[in-house]
């Protein structure tokens, strides 16, 4: 988990942002009428509901056309992909084929042709299951693991729509059901709301997977709720027009304010496009400040979380902030100056102490939380960001340098290697398709041209504010992530949507966590707030067995 916050902004290199076309599309889209209403006409075009569970262009995902979610792309956000893919890899992720034999499990814990999900792999019919032995029919392993069956080695579940409740496999999956694992539902008019299936995409209904709205002139919220879009106040709108009346889509929160009216970057809304400043790297806003907690150092925004100066880290919009030292915030990638420390949920964590939260038992010893269940340091497991099954954190590693590849720690940031929470690397692109970091000048897969910038096809796709990158490749810049309009969005600061995590649903920066029911990052740790990654509280509290800090 790195220490270092991008509270990135909708931004791009170029000054001002425009609120026409997001999604390339000429078909028919969502779009906004004389006096700011909404209406919809047809189905099955980027932006349109699915004529069925079929697009013609983009990717059924949510009931929506999206142009992500397909087999070979970037995932949707929220890791959502369409119903034959699941969403693999680190980053944005890639959606990749499920179901059948030797394949990942589909969402609901399906396999295909009667198959059976062992540890998120379907085992094929007729083969006996890895792990539990028994052969394997109509999902069931044996006498174990279908439908009114005991739970396979006491946890699991192997049929689909069935998940593990006091030892025994129950439905899952449908309306009003417990959720599935990857908390994902049976269909795609349903969505994990909390731990139950819930009807998604309606008038105040949540937003169904990759926020996705199928109701007429709706769009997703920052409550992760469908409501009424295209006016000043209200959420942008998908398709050719996002606000209407000559409004301008706010980047910063993906709603509408009217012409004039002053925009969340800084500047005011003119001929449908805010004037931009104060993310990272641009130029601070008046009054020298920055979003997200960004300190303004020289006239240049900072991250929260980035470095200032030696010593020092921007924390919170103070840009004198120490860092590094024991019981103190860790500095940028993770960094703690005590020989064999622990960065746990942004605090330094001195050699010999207790890791605490869910590592509790371990000991911080070399950079890694030993003992039992040792996790976090090189080559070792990824320690478990949601152990408590109820929030969304992804996993994570507490040494510098590290990210968690899904299963273990691995370095991270330089080129070749992978890429670092956040999508971040050292420096160049993090191409989504491989997981890998791209150097400048070097080549971004799936004929993706070259990364400039930090962008791929020589800086022209991939970084905020710019097209997603074809072929699974996504997002290529920090704290970034392709939203259903074809278009690469800020992730991971204080209300922004969660970033794509290796294993989890997602990645915050510091001193942020995912929130379970919006997807959005908010604060943790404090009583009555969810729980840092880790199940880490506050020092004096606990993190309850609901995610909130008691």
């Amino acid at each position: 988990m790195r220490s270092r916050l991008a509270y990135l902004l909708f931004a791009s290199s170029f000054v001002f942002f425009g609120c026409g076309n997001n999604n390339g599309s000429a078909g028919s889209d969502l779009g906004v009428v004389a006096g700011g209403d909404v209406d919809m006409a047809g189905c099955g075009q980027l932006g349109e509901v699915c004529c069925g569970k079929s697009c013609a262009a983009g990717a059924c995902v949510g009931g929506v056309c999206q142009p992500c979610g397909g087999p070979g792309q970037s995932c949707c956000p929220g890791r959502a992909c369409d119903a034959a893919d699941v969403c693999t890899g680190g980053g944005a992720g890639v959606c990749t084929a499920c179901g059948d034999a030797g394949e990942a499990c589909c969402g609901a814990n399906t396999c295909n042709g009667g198959g059976c999900c062992v540890a998120d792999v379907c085992a094929g019919a007729g083969s006996t299951c890895p792990m539990f032995g028994g052969a394997c029919a109509s999902g069931a392993c044996g006498s174990c693991g279908g439908a009114g069956e005991s739970c396979c080695g006491g946890t699991d579940c192997t049929a689909p729509s069935t998940t593990c409740s006091a030892g025994s496999c129950v439905a899952c999956g449908g309306p009003g059901q417990p959720c599935c694992g990857g908390r994902t539902c049976g269909d795609a008019g349903l969505v994990c709301d909390g731990a139950v299936c819930a009807a998604c995409g309606g008038p105040g209904q949540p937003c169904c997977a990759g926020a996705a709205c199928t109701g007429a002139g709706l769009a997703c919220s920052a409550a992760d709720l469908c409501t009424v879009c295209g006016g000043p106040g209200q959420p942008c709108c998908a398709g050719a027009s996002a606000c209407g009346s000559g409004g301008c889509c706010d980047p910063t929160n993906n709603v509408c304010v009217a012409s004039g009216a002053q925009c969340g970057t800084g500047g005011s809304c003119a001929a449908g496009q805010c004037a931009s400043c104060g993310a990272p790297g641009q130029p601070c806003c008046p009054g020298s400040t920055c979003g997200g907690g960004g300190c303004c150092v020289n006239n240049a925004c900072v991250a929260s979380g980035q470095a200032t100066g030696a010593g020092t880290v921007c924390l919170a919009g103070n840009g004198a902030a120490a860092c590094g030292a024991d019981g103190g915030p860790c500095c940028a990638d993770d960094t703690c100056a005590s020989a064999g420390a622990c960065c746990v949920a942004g605090t330094c964590i001195a050699s010999t102490m207790s890791c605490g939260g869910q590592m509790l038992g371990t000991t911080c010893t070399g950079g890694s939380c030993s003992g039992g269940n040792s996790c976090g340091g090189s080559g070792q497991a990824c320690c478990p960001g949601d152990p408590t099954g109820k929030g969304r954190a992804t996993d994570f590693c507490v040494a510098s340098g590290l990210t968690c590849n899904g299963t273990s720690c691995v370095a991270c940031g330089g080129a070749g290697e992978a890429c670092c929470d956040g999508a971040s690397c050292d420096a160049g692109c993090c191409d989504g398709a491989t997981g890998k970091c791209v150097a400048d000048g070097g080549a971004c897969s799936a004929a993706q041209g070259s990364c400039a910038g930090g962008g791929c096809q020589a800086g022209a796709c991939g970084k905020i504010g710019e097209a997603c990158c074809g072929g699974g490749v996504g997002c290529t810049s920090p704290f970034s992530v392709c939203n259903g309009a074809g278009a690469c969005v800020p992730c991971g600061g204080n209300g922004e949507r969660c970033c794509p995590g290796t294993h989890g649903d997602g990645f915050c920066g510091e001193p942020y966590a995912c929130d379970r029911d919006s997807n959005r990052c908010a604060p943790c740790g404090a009583v009555g707030q969810q729980c840092c990654a880790g199940a880490v509280c506050a020092a004096g509290h606990a993190c309850s067995a609901d995610d909130v800090c008691q």
